[in-house]
Order: structure tokens, then sequence, then C-alpha cells
């Protein structure tokens, strides 16, 4: 016996969707970042080879063999994004290659040209946009990494050139000294700590769309489930019926819609409260979906009224079989309050396409078929008097 019914689990449902589109978002950002840095390195290498050939100045020279490494690493990502394999270190490795590029880059322009690359503007305007490009991954730790890196870098290469200042000309230069290296550190810093605002307002948005949706999803659960059973409420079982019908007119399937009544449940209601009688309702929706395939429907239309779709019925014998299966387990005696007690179970049957081929139609036609049953007797089962 399946165990007692319970309302589909929407917090999950939300958990999961959330981490299918994020990780889709992964994916994307990946791909985004190796499309970028192929379009980077390319500007890279075309700046390296005017130095090279242009300048002839061994710095393009070198440059050149040290832009092989973040090439091979790009080409190495490229098998992942085509097999859309997710690569978490990708960032971090990206970001680090970038800053260690430059810094390496800076650190050959300042041995062998001028002493004060490290203090130039065009020093001061990379190390920003390589942060900028690490905080579009929305990761606070990668920021606050790579604001660091650039930190240490920045005053690493100004602490090794500081010495060599041309005397005549650092002096007339407004970011020639230890006071501007100290601003343009707090820039580097403060610039980093704004760049933490980006993961910090998707987080937000994110919780509030989580949220929202959450909120979408409960208020659907409560539309089309009934409460107490889990099991699907009227509005979802015609649903479902508008659903199954084209598709079993298009496949010529036979299905039937069983309409249930308990008899006996007034007396338990009554007599042991509406507790017990809750318990019973449980009960029998736990029991009513042992014996249906995963393929079949059960709702609760209210009260102590049931209906099941059973699709793909061998005409009335195959619907008589799923209503006997019913009787079986509706049956079985239930212990309620450390007694045993018994119920049965009303059941009218309608066929489709033998009664009718309309969704409303073939319901009254069953509720109609119930009907006969409490007047002939209960604790049975009866087709519509259409098939008889």
């Amino acid at each position: 016996m399946n165990p007692q019914p319970a309302p589909p689990d929407f917090d999950a449902l939300a958990i999961n969707i959330y981490d299918s589109l994020y990780h889709e978002e992964s994916l994307r950002g990946q791909r985004f970042a190796w499309m970028s840095h192929w379009y980077l390195y390319a500007l890279v290498l075309v700046f390296l080879l005017v130095v090279h050939f242009v300048q002839h100045s061994p710095v393009g020279t070198i440059g050149l063999a040290m832009l092989c490494v973040p090439l091979a690493l790009n080409a190495y990502v490229s098998r992942a994004v085509k097999i859309r394999q997710p690569l978490p270190w990708l960032p971090y490795v990206y970001t680090l290659t970038d800053l260690t590029f430059l810094t390496l880059y800076n650190a050959l322009d300042t041995y062998f040209n001028s002493a004060l690359t490290p203090v130039t503007t065009a020093t001061l305007l990379i190390y920003p946009i390589i942060l900028f490009m690490a905080a579009l991954r929305h990761d606070r730790k990668l920021i606050i990494l790579a604001t660091i890196y650039c930190a240490l870098a920045m005053n690493t290469l100004f602490v090794i050139a500081y010495p060599y200042f041309d005397p005549n000309v650092a002096p007339k230069l407004v970011c020639g000294n230890i006071e501007c290296q100290v601003y343009r550190t707090g820039y580097i810093i403060l610039f980093g700590g704004l760049l933490l605002i980006f993961p910090a307002t998707l987080t937000r948005l994110l919780g509030n769309q989580k949220k929202l949706f959450e909120q979408s999803l409960e208020h659907y659960a409560l539309a089309h489930h009934d409460t107490l059973t889990g099991l699907a409420n009227r509005r979802l079982f015609l649903k479902f019926l508008d659903k199954i019908l084209p598709l079993a007119k298009r496949h010529h399937h036979q299905f039937a819609i069983l309409y249930l009544d308990l008899d006996g449940f007034k007396t338990i209601n009554d007599t042991l409260g509406h507790e017990a009688g809750d318990q019973v309702l449980c009960e029998v929706a736990s029991r009513l979906q042992s014996v249906v395939r995963d393929s079949d429907l059960v709702a609760r239309f209210g009260g102590d009224e049931f209906v099941v779709i059973a699709q793909k019925v061998e005409g009335r014998p195959g619907a008589e079989m799923v209503s006997q299966r019913i009787l079986d387990a509706i049956h079985a005696p239930l212990r309620l309050h450390d007694r045993q007690v018994f119920i049965g179970t009303s059941i009218g049957i309608a066929l489709f396409p033998d009664d009718s081929d309309n969704a409303e139609r073939l319901l009254q036609l069953a509720d109609d078929a119930l009907y006969l049953v409490k007047k002939s007797g209960k604790d049975g089962s009866s087709f519509s008097e259409a098939t008889a």
C-alpha cells in the first residue's frame, strides 16, 4: 500500500527549479567568459605584435611567449563549453591569469622601458577593468580575492620601481610619489568594495523572485489540490480530463470515470468525531492511490466524494477490474481509537467513448450511475445506463 498522500512539496520544487536556473546561468556565464577572452586575447596579441615588430621591444617578444599560457587555457576550456560541462574554478583561474599576465607585463615594461610604468594611467585603468569582469560572476569571494591581488601587485611593482624613478621627472608628476600610490591603492580597494554590491543586489533580487515564485506555487496548490488529502480537487480534475480527452480521441483509447461515495462515513463522523472522519478520508485517499496506476488520477470533490480517471481500460471488463480493486481496498478494516471500523463505497462508472465523448456529460453519467448504486443497496458499482 502506498504511504498516505501528502500535498506536493512545492518548496522542494522551487529549490529544484532555482538550482536548475542557477546551473543554466552558470553555464551561460562560462560560455560568455570563454568567448570574451578570445576577443581579449586577440586584442592583446595585436598589441604585442605591434610592440614586437614596430617598436622592436623585447617586451613584445616576451609578452608573446607569455600569451601562450592564457591561450592554452582558453583552448582547454573550449571542450567543456561545447559539452556544457560546468567548471566552478574557471572564474578564479581566468581572473588570476589576467591579473598575473598584466602584472608581469607591467614588470617587463618597467624593466625594459620606464620605471614610471607602475604609476601610469593605463595601469590604473586596466586593473579595475579586470576587477569589473570578475564582478560579473557575482561571486563575493572572487571580488575580494581579485581586489587584494590588484592592491598587492600594484604596490609590489611600485616598491620595486620607486628607487629607479627619474629624479628630474618624477617630482613633476602628480602621480609619482608615495602619497599618490596610497590614493591609488585606496581607489582600487574602494572600487572593489563597491563591486560587492553586484552579488548582494543579485542575491536580494533572486530572493524576492524565489519568494514570489513560492507564493505562486502555494496559491496554485491551494487552488488545485485538496488541503486534507493532498489529492487533486475538482478544478484540477476537470483540467486533467480536458487534457486527456483529445488524446484519447486521437489515439482511440478508452478510459473510465469512477465516481465514489463512501458508505458509512457519516456514522463514523457523527460517533467518533470529525478528527476520526478526517483520518478515514486520508486513509481512503491513500488506498485509492495504491490501486491505480501512475497515469490515472484520483481527486476528492469534497465531503466523502472521490473521483478516479482510469486511462486505457479495455471496455467494461477493464473498468470493472478497477472498480473491484477499489472496493477490495476500501473494504479492508480501519483502526480508529483502538477499534476496528468498516466502511464501503458506492461507485458509478462512465466509459469514454461508449457513453459520451464530452467531459461534462461523462462526469454527469458517472454521478447518475452512483445514484443508481445508492438506490439499489449501496456498496457496489454500476455502469451508466447509457452503457447498460
